[in-house]
């Protein structure tokens, strides 16, 4: 009976934004999470084949979704002019977890070989230890060592596909992004959060509750955001506190792993998901119970995941508009085969 409800309300769910898809411009209709074509050796509701075209296997994944249509839409978005970038800056993380090295800026002075007076920098940065992107090339299915649409780990690490430079190619990312103020909405609702440095998993439910009550609908091709409380955390902390948060313990606050925000992550067909917290997802992830979100988004999608992206101002100036919806560009680094990159993202109302 479970299951049979559990088929019911995701038959529900697609045709309710196939329609909605519809009337915003979307070119793609979605079969059912349980109707969807079996792929050989993946679970049930894997999407690789879905944005095939002309024979050749797709490497943007669910930015397929943002369409001439879909960005025209969401420019309407644009009523106020005011905007903010999403960018945490570079050397904000300053003891990055996963054993990945620090941000390190050197200033030339040109003066000294060139004879005029001018300044170049050099930068070093690991794609991965701030504001960034996660490419489909980042996060294997970890039993199976297979990425987005078949690339296999070995050939990860000798081809450029399923790279970030596909999206640049493509325009970048660009579309309506809706923030999930779930930080606001507890300590309004329930008082003191959770710890960001704790693996405490926010449910599905929540983020609705938390979107009914900023009176916010989300439509297929949105770029979904969601405040925890991470940033804000690592802002406020003493370095003491952000040694011990970030490289000491690779533990923090993220959407829940299982089967029901599964679900719920494809029925509202997402074009990309971001969070302000170190994996989107709560870290570490339960591999065992087959629900990892890395291994749904990234590898069975191809839905890109933004991690650690600075919500904080944006919070405040859609609490000061009551709006929760804007105009999201994103320009990833150009680069050949990239696996991560920072966002580039500025929101725009």
């Amino acid at each position: 009976m479970a299951d049979r409800l559990k088929t019911a309300q995701s038959r529900l769910s697609a045709v309710a934004n196939t329609l909605t898809g519809g009337l915003f411009g979307s070119a793609h209709q979605f079969p059912a999470f349980d109707d969807l074509p079996k792929v050989e050796g993946e679970p049930q509701g894997c999407l690789w084949g879905f944005f095939d075209k002309d024979g050749k296997k797709d490497e943007v994944g669910t930015i397929n979704l943002l369409t001439p249509s879909i960005v025209h839409a969401a420019s309407r978005e644009i009523q106020t002019g005011d905007h903010v970038q999403l960018d945490w800056p570079l050397q904000n993380v300053q003891f990055p977890g996963f054993g990945r090295k620090q941000f390190h800026q050197t200033k030339i002075d040109l003066n000294e070989s060139l004879g005029f007076k001018s300044m170049d920098d050099e930068i070093y940065i690991n794609t991965q230890s701030g504001s960034q992107w996660d490419s489909l090339k980042h996060f294997a299915h970890q039993s199976t060592a297979k990425y987005y649409n078949g690339l296999t780990h070995e050939e990860a690490t000798r081809t450029d596909r399923n790279g970030i430079h596909n999206w640049c190619e493509r325009g970048g990312i660009v579309g309506r992004g809706v923030l999930v103020d779930w930080l606001r909405w507890y300590e309004e609702h329930r008082g003191n959060p959770p710890s960001p440095v704790s693996r405490h998993e926010i449910p599905v439910d929540e983020l609705e509750e938390t979107l009914a009550w900023q009176g916010t609908t989300t439509r297929p091709g949105d770029i979904l955001l969601i405040r925890s409380g991470y940033v804000r955390w690592h802002d406020n902390a003493t370095i003491a506190e952000r040694k011990s948060g970030t490289q000491d313990n690779s533990i923090a606050i993220g959407v829940q792993g299982n089967e029901k925000s599964v679900r719920w992550l494809y029925d509202h067909h997402f074009a990309a998901v971001v969070g302000d917290t170190v994996a989107f997802e709560a870290w570490p992830p339960k591999f065992d119970e087959g629900w990892c979100l890395h291994e749904w988004l990234l590898t069975q999608w191809g839905t890109p995941i933004g991690e650690m992206w600075d919500l904080e101002k944006l919070s405040q100036l859609c609490k000061s508009k009551g709006k929760y919806t804007f105009f999201l560009t994103s320009a990833p680094l150009h680069v050949k085969g990239g696996i991560g990159s920072p966002p580039g993202a500025i929101a725009i109302f």
